[in-house]
């Protein structure tokens, strides 16, 4: 597998780890984001439930991070405890997302596991929300 020189970089610093590729995962994460995404803007244009911003961004979230698991899946490549934040700005380059939205990305992926594995996830605007299915 011929992967950039950045992925094999995150190898050397120990960040990402070689793996054998999995076959029909990169498809399962992509129909994952599409579900997910599905979701997310159902929600947002208000589906007959009452919807909390939180839902919505929730489901971005995971959408989104699907698809940097069917990234790295590609390349034959996964994240080691320390290197989740470095692989998902490293995807969000490739994907060339935009400088406002790398820094979104990278808040709510920040505000989704720094937060909700020792606290509640602080409130969120239907705008924050709205940002994470727009750059799904």
């Amino acid at each position: 597998m011929q992967r950039p020189v950045e992925y094999e970089n995150l190898i050397q610093r120990r960040a990402l780890e070689q793996v054998s590729p999995t076959p029909g995962a990169v498809g399962g994460f992509l129909s994952n984001a599409e579900a997910f995404l599905a979701l997310a803007k159902t929600l947002l244009a208000g589906a007959p439930v009452k919807t909390h911003p939180m839902q919505i961004f929730t489901n971005a979230y995971e959408g989104y991070h699907q698809v940097v698991q069917a990234v790295l899946e590609h390349y034959e490549v996964r994240t080691k405890e320390a290197g989740r934040a470095m692989a998902i700005a490293r995807v969000s380059a490739d994907l060339q997302l935009s400088t406002p939205e790398m820094s979104a990305v990278l808040r709510a992926h920040e505000r989704r596991n720094d937060t909700c594995y020792r606290s509640p996830l602080p409130p969120l605007s239907k705008a924050e929300a709205s940002t994470m299915v727009t750059i799904l």
